[in-house]
């Protein structure tokens, strides 16, 4: 089943006193680019959070967003910076007293100064947090995943939809292209008769060149590669791994054998099939741009 690079998921939970939350989201990209968001005092983790993605995604733009707190217990390190208080209400007062200004200095004046207040926290044990952190991953990682599955149905259905389409397409050229020869070489023949009327000229030589031409407009080969190429297609998107590069390969290899039988035919009916073929091949190159 294949699977879009667009989804999004998240999860969060109280595991060991601490509440970690993930979020993951993801946009398609040709490579896997993977952007982590971590608080300054986890980036330990950093490589934990990494090496987890890339089990689980192999192409994309992914934003990855962590948060843990620590919930257990009272003590939050919170304690007053005495020093800087102190020096901060002195010089309050001097200001008050030099300038004779009004007004007291509160717990509000106070409590308005981020400075005043110092937090420490004790170090985490990084390798405990591990466990507990990729338990929340995972769980984030599967809705991801559910998401981009569900896209990835959608994207298949429209993508064989569009095959359908190049089928018929082809099969219309089949049909077309023996009667395309057929009338090509009877307008040169007529044409070089015309042209060589009352000259002397090698009927079997003019039926060697004509046969040598629909040699070179034949497009047999390109509708059997084509017929191959369709068939291989379905049967990529039924693989379980990654499928996306495989497929845009695939696709360039149709659009050249399209290119190919409308550069080979010199017929208006197949030119207008093959106008409509590349414009089908196109609208699947575009959606399998968004496949993992």
């Amino acid at each position: 089943m294949i699977k879009s690079m667009t989804g999004y998921g998240r999860h969060r939970e109280v595991i060991d006193g601490r509440d970690i939350l993930c979020e993951v989201k993801s946009v398609n990209s040709r490579y896997l680019d993977t952007n982590i968001k971590l608080g300054r005092m986890y980036t330990a983790l950093e490589d934990t959070v990494k090496q987890y993605a890339s089990s689980r995604v192999s192409r994309g733009k992914m934003d990855i967003y962590i948060s843990i707190d620590n919930i257990e217990g009272n003590d939050n390190g919170l304690s007053v910076n005495e020093k800087f208080l102190e020096s901060y209400v002195s010089l309050l007062r001097e200001i008050k007293a030099k300038y004779e200004l009004g007004g007291e200095v509160s717990i509000h004046t106070v409590a308005s100064r981020n400075e005043v207040f110092v937090q420490t926290r004790p170090d985490e044990d990084m390798e405990a947090l591990k466990a507990p952190l990729t338990a929340v991953m995972e769980k984030a990682f599967d809705a991801f995943t559910a998401m981009r599955q569900a896209e990835g149905e959608k994207l298949e259905s429209d993508l064989l939809s569009h095959l359908a389409v190049l089928e018929d397409i082809r099969s219309k050229i089949v049909l077309r292209a023996p009667d395309s020869v057929r009338e090509n070489n009877e307008k040169m023949k007529a044409r070089i008769k015309e042209l060589l009327d009352n000259v002397n000229y090698d009927e079997a030589r003019l039926l060697t060149e004509c046969a040598v031409f629909a040699d070179k407009a034949d497009i047999s080969e390109e509708l059997a590669r084509l017929d191959s190429h369709f068939t291989q297609f379905k049967s990529i998107l039924k693989e379980s791994v990654p499928v996306g590069r495989k497929l845009d390969f695939l696709v360039q290899e149709m659009n050249r054998e399209v290119n190919t039988i409308g550069s080979k035919c010199n017929d208006g009916e197949i030119a207008k099939l093959v106008i409509d073929a590349k414009s089908f091949v196109e609208k699947i190159r575009e959606q399998i741009q968004n496949i993992e």
